[in-house]
């Protein structure tokens, strides 16, 4: 029995073996040596190698250059302190569009003496007299100031924005008007004289109306295209103050009166956009005379000669058309705050003197009412817009004058109301430039700039004088351009029938006339945003005093 257990544990030991054998044999078949790795990779790798190879060599053909190593970069990171940023300031608000800024104030207008006396009407236009040099200083320079100017309420439509917003609410015409209004200001511009002044004989009226143009596109001195222009005008007009002397106190270069209104007329609006106390010093001299200037029944006669008059039976003579530019000027002192004694009551005695001693039936007369039926549409416009501007635009006598001058036909012909015609001028204009201006304001403002009257003389006017324009931007007068005209053998000059005129040696060339005459076509194309047709300007309490006057005073002075 132990003899066959030996045998079996030899058999079983020798069977052990034998499988361990075989198991030692399939793991060493089965074990992947580095030999079995290269014999099976070195085709692959070869095959990858030789097409890296052509590749290249396709790549340096395709581009004809070698392949560029690729450069070693460095990076270096550092720590860096954050600091907090500042919050950058608030952008600043766009400008505004027009503000129309309607501001009622009552009036009282006094009792005063007012007999009507019968006496001849004047029918022309007439203003003489010799010019006078004025010594000023040459520098020419505003002290800087960085505040923006304020455009006061009757004159906010001036400003960039507040223009265009006009232009597109008022000119309906599709006429390019500003295109016209900037090249007859390139033209003022190219004929002011060294000393800041325009024309050659009536220089105090041609320097106040070519100013008045710029500040009515809402120039200043301080505007980059138009400013040193603006402040030599400004300058010379503070110099013709510097003559005002004596008794009635007329500046040099007075033109019977009209030249004296018109350069206050300037500079109380230069003061409302500029804030400058050399113009308000020089507006107050002024205004100061034409209020002293006004005669008892509230009106002007030429050279405030207020002696008793045979042609106004023994009153004081009344001229609504040097009249006219005296309570322009009045209105635009008041509107830029202007302290003067007396100024208030003057335009009181103003819209009495308009409606009595100058209204008539139906519109305005040039000299004493009951002298005339009804007046011609020259002095009916000119007494229907200064009641415009002293805020009594809704009187009857302003109402009727209004109905009269849009009534006018050109020679009678139908359908012609409400029309410019250089060559068939309205009847009543004996100065067709001068009527026109007062008639474009008085349609604007009586209609506030829409309805159809308006719309169909803006269509009109705009068309003809944007025809009219020389190519270098000025304008002659319709009489000029187009009237009867023959060469005096013994003078040389030309002379014209029915010459429109503001001087008394006629003369169709001269460079007053240009002046005159380009800077009236100038202010009707401004009509839009000159005044605003909502501003109320009424007996003399208009927000414009000193309540203000400290915001406005920029500290800016002319040196």
């Amino acid at each position: 029995m132990h003899e066959h257990d030996g045998t079996n544990q030899q058999e079983h030991h020798d069977s052990g073996q034998s499988g361990y054998a075989i198991y030692e044999e399939l793991l060493h078949s089965q074990k992947i040596t580095t030999q079995d790795v290269l014999d099976h990779l070195t085709g692959p790798v070869v095959s990858i190698i030789v097409h890296v190879i052509l590749i290249t060599l396709l790549a340096t053909l395709l581009t004809g250059t070698s392949m560029q190593s690729k450069s070693e970069i460095s990076v270096e990171v550092t720590e860096v302190d954050i600091k907090e940023l500042q919050k950058p300031p608030e952008p600043p608000q766009p400008p505004e569009e027009m503000v129309e800024e309607e501001i009622e104030i009552k009036v009282e207008t006094p009792t005063v003496n007012n007999a009507p006396v019968d006496g001849p009407v004047a029918e022309t236009v007439g203003v003489a007299d010799a010019p006078t040099d004025v010594k000023m200083p040459d520098l020419l320079s505003v002290k800087p100031n960085s505040s923006a100017l304020k455009m006061p309420g009757l004159m906010a439509a001036r400003g960039g924005a507040g223009r265009k917003a006009a232009l597109k609410k008022y000119n309906t015409s599709g006429s390019d008007t500003e295109r016209s209004v900037n090249k007859g200001l390139k033209w003022l511009v190219d004929h002011q004289n060294e000393d800041g002044s325009w024309g050659t004989g009536q220089q105090g009226a041609m320097t106040g109306l070519a100013v008045l143009c710029f500040l009515a596109h809402g120039e200043t001195p301080s505007s980059p295209e138009y400013g040193q222009t603006v402040l030599r005008g400004i300058k010379r007009l503070i110099g013709f103050t510097d003559t005002i002397a004596g008794d009635p106190g007329l500046i040099n270069s007075a033109g019977n009166g009209y030249g004296h209104a018109i350069v206050a007329y300037a500079l109380s609006e230069a003061y409302a956009l500029t804030r400058i106390p050399q113009v308000e010093n020089a507006m107050n001299k002024i205004i100061t005379t034409i209020v002293k200037g006004q005669n008892s029944l509230g009106s002007y006669n030429y050279g405030f000669n207020n002696k008793p008059s045979e042609e106004a039976g023994g009153g004081p003579r009344s001229d609504l058309s040097v009249a006219g530019w005296n309570y322009q000027a009045l209105k635009a002192a008041f509107a830029a705050g202007a302290k003067v004694d007396g100024l208030e009551a003057a335009i009181e005695k103003g819209i009495k003197a308009i409606q009595e001693v100058h209204g008539a039936k139906a519109g305005f007369t040039y000299g004493v009412a009951g002298s005339a039926a009804a007046g011609p549409i020259t002095m009916s416009s000119v007494g229907t817009l200064c009641l415009q501007l002293f805020g009594a635009g809704k009187l009857s006598a302003a109402q009727k004058g209004l109905a009269l001058i849009e009534s006018i036909k050109i020679k009678g012909a139908e359908g012609t109301e409400l029309t410019m015609d250089w060559k068939n001028i309205t009847d009543g204009l004996g100065t067709p430039l001068y009527g026109w201006y007062y008639f474009t304001q008085a349609v604007f403002q009586g209609h506030s700039g829409s309805g159809p009257e308006w719309k169909k003389w803006n269509a009109s006017f705009t068309k003809t004088l944007t025809k009219e324009q020389e190519t270098d931007g000025h304008w002659e007068t319709p009489s000029v351009k187009y009237a009867d005209k023959k060469l005096d053998p013994k003078t040389g000059k030309m002379v014209y029938s029915g010459l429109e005129t503001i001087s008394a040696t006629p003369g169709g060339d001269n460079m007053d006339m240009k002046v005159y005459s380009t800077a009236l076509c100038i202010l009707m194309l401004e009509v839009y945003y000159r005044y605003l047709p909502t501003y109320k300007v009424e007996g003399g309490h208009a927000d414009t005093g000193e309540s203000q006057k400290k915001d406005d005073d920029l500290g800016i002075k002319i040196e």
